[in-house]
């Protein structure tokens, strides 16, 4: 199985700060609890050089999604969370979630003509059939808000590993018919989120990408 490439992602990334630094695993438990672990090992006084960093692996044995419910990653996904310092008010924190599944279904429309749906409030889907989603959450150090946006999404698992998995998953690589390279898919991604989350943390607005948002959002 193809692992990720480092070399490769750092070549192709254009951000000004989102996944400049890089942190790679070839197998850990949780990249959400790994970048827990290194906020609770940091004060104040560093939270400049920890902002913008990207854990990624590529598998997880301890993954996990909302309410802790289990979310298996074998190798053949993208298994990635981004720290980032947050200047929001507390109310308007929730959006990010929504942001991000936004910015990954707009990379997947534009870039690989993929059918993406937004199921609320943050699983990605095509079709009847679940390939990603999005675990945000935060912490308090000091006076600051430090997000941590865990995002996966099921590229290339092998078929037989995938239908253990759900039978409603699918991989990708199998809707678009091509194959994806995840360096090229996760710098995509990250400019786009890192655009979108700039406007919103300098307005505060959501109205604009909201109408966006709606136009792929479902609530069943």
């Amino acid at each position: 199985m193809r692992r990720f490439n480092k070399e490769k992602f750092k070549r192709l990334l254009d951000t000004d700060l989102f996944g400049q630094n890089l942190i790679y695993f070839p197998a850990i438990a949780s990249t959400n609890d790994h970048a827990f672990n290194m906020l609770d090992s940091i004060d104040t006084s560093e939270l400049e050089s920890i902002n913008g960093t990207l854990v990624i692996a590529n598998e997880q044995t301890g993954g996990r999604g909302r309410f802790n419910r289990q979310w298996l990653s074998p190798a053949g996904g993208l298994w990635f969370s981004l720290i980032f310092k947050t200047d929001l008010r507390t109310d308007k924190i929730p959006a990010i979630t929504l942001i991000a599944a936004f910015c990954a279904a707009d990379v997947l429309i534009r870039h690989y003509d993929i059918n993406v749906n937004i199921k609320w409030p943050n699983d990605l889907y095509y079709k009847d059939y679940k390939f990603g989603g999005i675990l945000s959450e935060s912490k308090k150090i000091g006076p600051s808000h430090m997000m941590i946006l865990g995002m996966g999404l099921n590229i290339a698992i092998e078929k037989k590993i995938l239908d253990k998995i759900d039978k409603k998953a699918i991989n990708l690589q199998d809707i678009s018919k091509t194959v994806i390279e995840p360096e090229l898919l996760l710098t995509r991604i990250l400019k786009n989120f890192e655009e979108q989350y700039a406007h919103f943390s300098k307005s505060g607005e959501i109205g604009s990408i909201f109408k966006k948002i709606e136009k792929i959002l479902r609530y069943d």
